[in-house]
């Protein structure tokens, strides 16, 4: 058998890298895709005001009147372009090298058929292409929603948006004793106030884990833990009280039990500094606690269908998946598999995304931070 790619690709038929990759959803473990889940969009434009009809109750009318205008068309000043997000990786020589002694022992034992290389063509472009694209989503989705913004410079080309998150709801960050690892920890201050801001009605305390072991192992902040559960994708939830008092009774008060859900999901990067490696990048920063409030949204959303989806209704905004032009402007992402003409044991992806998160309930979020030394 000839070790060759490209007719392993031909067999998969014409666009199917970019089917694959137009289809592709986030994986369960991205948790702040629950807040703002992923929607695929005609338009490359995120305009978000103009695609909200709230219902207003009818009115009285009187016989023979005009009838009583109803609905509400929502306005912001939310006006955004996506933004191109790009990557093109070719197979390592290390890796063809190991593939060429993999499919050499098939051939001797009289095992191997094209669609061995098939998979590999498609598992190279499931992690390495399309996986690269949903990393950058969730990250992108984690800076909207606990900065407030996204303030990222790459390429030499800096993408910067505000949200709105009121200024109110991004609490002072926490420093020296005052931190959450501190002798005089704010945290239990900042978690009343947190609450306060989303009007007692939190749906969920977000940290990373290393902020969750340092507001545990830290003496001042008295936390019992009362429950501790571990899921498979990685995301753990506990659920802490505060002790009171010179003897650390429990307190009664329902503002200090609480439920914080460590989410150490993270993607890698190119290490700009250090050529052929590559760092981690965590998507729910150390230091900080996200807090999102209850969001049941109302009324009519242009060319969302007849069937609301509970999950986009509790979501406080959405991820915006527009067309790319390489895709000849249908909606979705985009990628290609290929190999060079003159090297068909080679294999080649790509892949294009044009994206942004929109929050659009920017008051059902609030932001708590601290120095952890």
């Amino acid at each position: 058998m000839n070790f060759n790619f490209a007719e392993a690709i031909e067999s998969l038929g014409a666009n199917a890298a970019f089917m694959i990759a137009s289809e592709a959803q986030p994986p369960a473990s991205y948790l702040f895709n629950t807040i703002l889940p992923e929607r695929v969009e005609p338009t490359y434009t995120v305009k978000a005001a103009d695609m909200t009809v709230r219902a207003t109750m009818a009115g009285l009318t009187g016989m023979d009147s005009p009838y009583v205008p109803g609905g509400i068309v929502e306005l912001s000043k939310f006006l955004e372009e996506t933004a191109k997000i790009t990557n093109q990786v070719a197979l390592t020589e290390a890796n063809l090298r190991r593939l060429q002694a993999i499919v050499t022992q098939m051939v001797a034992s009289g095992t191997v058929d094209n669609d061995y290389l098939v998979n590999e063509a498609l598992n190279f472009l499931d992690k390495v292409i399309i996986q690269a694209h949903l990393d950058r989503a969730e990250w992108m989705r984690g800076q909207a929603l606990v900065n407030g913004e996204i303030d990222w410079t790459f390429n030499q080309i800096n993408l910067v948006v505000n949200y709105g998150i009121p200024s109110a709801n991004i609490l002072t960050n926490r420093t020296g004793n005052d931190q959450w690892n501190g002798s005089a920890s704010k945290f239990w201050t900042d978690i009343r106030l947190l609450n306060e801001a989303l009007r007692y009605n939190v749906r969920a305390y977000i940290v990373h884990p290393d902020t969750l072991w340092a507001v545990l192992n830290n003496d001042v902040n008295k936390a019992e833990v009362l429950r501790q559960e571990a899921f498979a994708n990685g995301i753990s939830r506990v659920t802490i009280r505060r002790l009171v008092g010179d003897v650390d009774r429990p307190s009664m008060d329902a503002r200090d039990t609480v439920e914080l859900i460590a989410y150490g999901g993270e993607g890698e990067i190119v290490d700009l500094s250090n050529a052929g490696q590559s760092v981690t990048v965590p998507f729910m920063p150390s230091g900080k606690i996200l807090a999102v409030g209850n969001n049941n949204r109302s009324g009519y959303r242009v060319g969302e269908g007849s069937t609301n989806d509970p999950v986009d209704d509790k979501a406080l905004g959405y991820t915006h998946i527009a067309p790319t032009t390489e895709g000849g402007g249908r909606p979705g992402r985009w990628a290609q598999l290929y190999t060079p003409e003159n090297l068909p044991m080679q294999l080649h992806g790509r892949g294009v995304s044009n994206l942004l998160p929109v929050i659009e309930a920017p008051k059902k979020v609030a932001i708590a931070s601290s120095t952890l030394s």
